[in-house]
């Protein structure tokens, strides 16, 4: 079958050089026509395929349809068991062939053909005969075929008679008291009763007819007034009988298990083929008459009605109620749109409790919200898009009138008898709702009248504190963030970075031992992935200039905080932020001219990735030539030897952020007046009451030692008696970036970024500086030497 497919293809983009003896071929391969007065021949799976393939050619337009494909249609054999092959299943068959056949260019042949199909099928009597018409009744359904006017007529003819006592349109929607109606227990028994009386296979009709007719509403040769007004009064029935129908709870129904799947599954087929219906007839009315109107207002009720009861159903998981639903949505915004939208006022009064309730599930507050919330999102935002040129003010109270339910202790809490404890969820759940307009929108405008109330429930209402709100309204600021506007970007970074850094310094306090789940959460997830969100999304060059000031400036507050902290906090504090830093240097040249301020701070990074021991292990234990003395085996030694050596004790994301960051950062080096080995400045980056302040001697020493190893034993640590701690720890920074950046690429830098792209460059930037000790010297001239071993080292591994 595959090779007849590319064939097909084949024959479809070379008509004039491969047609004619091509489908002469496939035809010959295809069963003889049949007699519709004698039995069929049974076809042989060849014959079937090569029907299909046949079939493959009309969309594009290859020739005239083949004469087997119209003898097949004309046969009706189709409709008789003994023509299918043995465990042949029929059904997918159809299911392939009538979406092409649809798709191909409109001819007299292939309309007339395919007319007298769809009535030998809705015709069909013979028990034996139903299962196959059914298919091929629900392939055409599902891609209606293109009839010409002549054939049309008999078509819809038939259809209508699926449709017995729709000559009156169904009661108007009457608003929330209807939704009331039928609750008691006698009003549920009479709904089930009511409904299981419709049989499984009328519905089944009725979906297939209204997806047929559909297609010929309007244009040249639709239907007259009468048989849409009758069509049209059939589909709002069915819509109309949602209500009752939905809210049947699962226990109610005395039909259970596959049985009551399936009249579920089907009724809500043809309930969504009904709104089709709907929206199509609307459509084609008059626009200027009342009647039009009335009729348009009338169906936005209807619709509306369904989805609430959509809403609250017991099967609004169920893929087919979600796909009810969308089709509903997609009805009210293209009926709402019409008539130059007139009838936006109409819709946004019921529109915003239609939003609240899809906000009140409390099975849409995880990772996927779910069809239903992105249909509402999508509704909303095509009707807000459409109303923002028609009526700015209405569309800024809908938004507003949105927004206000962040906020605490406001009027839906008691609304329809739901208490307190459901508050949380529809709050949450608007929240993600609102984000999710303003990242559609893109509108500074929406921002600005968003983004203000949530930032002032973050500092001033009850998500001040650690809760799942709180976590909600950070996660909704860093994507709003990322649409680069400068005012909400500027706003929404400063909450999130000074959140940060308060919940570092909460870390350990006597008072704060015990810190909510939500609070750690905060720090360790929520925040971290709002900063590497933001920093892959700004597009800006100014704004990501400064944004990478600022996480620069925060990792050196943190860094600062953590440091006089015992145990392994100063990594855990420091390494959440790194994939986000490694995210916006990603674009940053480092060979390019660099800000005294903004070196600084990349030398405060450097400094702390080592102290913490963040960086990955950069020893090569073949290099090393001279044994490394360790004269003082102190606990700080030893925690700096494993940065050295490994192995490595954080998340192994952040040793991969470190390897990327160290290719974006410029060598820690001013100028060649200043070299940044400032005493004051380096011992600033201590907090005085950290024990590897200035003047610990053994910190000092243990510093010397992983320099030491870290530079493969070329200097002693004896040799470092004139270096400080600091120092030390500023030198082993300048050892690990250098060696980390010729690592990753063998010392080849990004040639989007730089004409320049050696990595020597960096590295030899150190020696330019004047007036070096002897001491220092050595250790900057062992830096280029490892780093020169290691890009030999990448080079073999990448020839290999």
């Amino acid at each position: 079958m595959e090779a007849l497919n590319e064939l097909c293809d084949l024959v479809a983009a070379h008509p004039d050089l491969l047609l004619a003896d091509k489908l002469t071929w496939l035809s010959s391969r295809c069963a003889p026509p049949a007699s519709p007065s004698s039995a069929p021949q049974r076809a042989t799976r060849a014959h079937l395929h090569s029907l299909l393939a046949l079939a493959r050619l009309l969309p594009a337009g290859a020739g005239p349809p083949a004469a087997p494909l119209l003898a097949f249609l004309a046969s009706r054999a189709f409709l008789s068991p003994a023509f299918w092959p043995q465990s042949f299943a029929p059904a997918p068959f159809l299911a392939k062939l009538l979406p092409l056949l649809a798709a191909a260019p409109a001819s007299p042949a292939l309309s007339s053909a395919l007319s007298a199909a769809l009535l030998a099928a809705l015709d069909a009597a013979d028990p034996a005969s139903a299962p196959l018409a059914r298919a091929f009744l629900s392939a055409a359904a599902a891609k209606p075929p293109q009839l010409l006017p002549a054939d049309t007529a008999p078509v819809a003819q038939r259809l209508f008679l699926e449709f017995p006592g729709s000559d009156e349109a169904p009661p108007r929607a009457k608003g929330k008291g209807e939704d009331a109606a039928g609750q008691e227990n006698g009003g549920i028994k009479e709904a089930v009763q009511k409904f299981e009386g419709e049989a499984i296979e009328a519905l089944e009709r009725k979906e297939v007819a209204f997806r047929l007719i559909v297609q010929m509403l309007g244009g040249e040769g639709g239907l007259e007034a009468d048989k849409v007004a009758k069509v049209r009064n059939a589909a709002a029935w069915q819509v109309r009988s949602l209500t009752d129908f939905l809210k049947i709870r699962k226990r109610d129904w005395k039909e259970q298990g596959a049985q009551l799947r399936v009249r579920i599954n089907t009724k809500l087929s043809c309930c969504q083929a009904a709104v089709v219906v709907l929206v199509r007839s609307v459509s084609v009315l008059d626009a200027d008459s009342k009647a039009s109107k009335d009729m348009l207002q009338q169906t936005l009720a209807w619709f509306i009605e369904a989805t609430k009861s959509c809403i609250l159903s017991s099967w609004r998981k169920l893929k087919i109620c979600e796909e009810l639903f969308c089709t509903l949505l997609n009805g009210i915004s293209q009926i709402t749109v019409s008539r130059g939208g007139q009838l936006l006022p109409v819709l946004l009064i019921p529109l915003k409790p239609l939003v609240v309730s899809t906000c009140s599930q409390a099975d849409m507050t995880g990772c996927s919200p779910g069809a239903l919330f992105e249909a509402v999102v999508k509704l909303s935002c095509e009707i807000i898009e459409f109303g923002w040129t028609k009526d700015r003010a209405l569309v800024d109270t809908f938004i507003m009138r949105l927004a206000a339910y962040v906020r605490e202790r406001n009027d839906y809490e008691e609304e329809d008898g739901k208490g307190k404890d459901t508050v949380p969820v529809m709050r949450l759940n608007v929240v993600r709702l609102l984000a999710e307009l303003c990242v559609c929108l893109k509108r500074w405008e929406v921002v600005d009248m968003i983004l203000p109330l949530f930032i002032e429930h973050l500092e001033e209402g009850d998500a001040s504190s650690p809760s799942l709100l709180r976590l909600k309204l950070l996660d909704a600021i860093s994507r709003v963030a990322c649409l680069g506007f400068e005012k909400s970007y500027r706003e929404s970074v400063v909450l999130m970075t000074r959140s940060y850094l308060d919940k570092v310094k909460a870390v350990g306090a006597a008072e704060n031992n015990t810190l909510p789940s939500e609070a750690t959460a905060e720090r360790t997830e929520t925040l971290p992935a709002g900063f590497l969100l933001v920093a892959s999304n700004l597009t800006s060059t100014k704004l990501r200039s400064d944004y990478r000031h600022r996480l620069l400036s925060l990792c050196s507050d943190v860094g600062l905080a953590a440091e006089s902290k015992s145990g392994r906090s100063g990594a855990d504090l420091m390494g959440p932020l790194l994939p986000a830093v490694a995210e916006i240097c990603s674009d940053f040249d480092p060979v390019s001219s660099v800000e005294p301020s903004l070196l600084k701070l990349f030398r405060n990074l450097w400094f702390y990735i080592v102290l913490f021991g963040l960086a990955p292990p950069i020893q090569n234990n073949q290099a090393s030539t001279k044994p490394v003395s360790t004269p003082l085996n102190t606990g700080e030694s030893c925690v700096a030897l494993q940065a050295v050596a490994g192995p490595y004790m954080w998340n192994s994301q952040w040793s991969v952020a470190v390897q990327r960051i160290a290719q974006g950062s410029p060598p820690l080096v001013v100028s060649s007046v200043k070299w940044l080995e400032d005493e004051l400045e380096l011992n600033a980056l201590h907090n005085p009451g950290s024990r590897r302040g200035n003047g610990d001697e053994k910190a000092a020493v243990g510093q010397r030692t992983a320099l030491s190893a870290a530079l493969g034993g070329r200097v002693e640590v004896a040799a470092m008696s004139t270096i400080s701690g600091v120092k030390a720890t500023y030198l082993l920074a300048v050892a690990f970036l250098e060696i980390l950046r010729f690592s990753g690429s063998g010392g080849i830098l990004s040639a989007t970024l730089n004409k320049s792209n050696s990595s020597f460059g960096c590295v030899f930037e150190y020696l330019l500086t004047p007036n070096l000790t002897p001491a220092v010297t050595q250790c900057l001239t062992a830096v280029v030497h490892r780093a020169f071993e290691t890009m030999l080292s990448w080079l073999v591994c990448f020839i290999l």
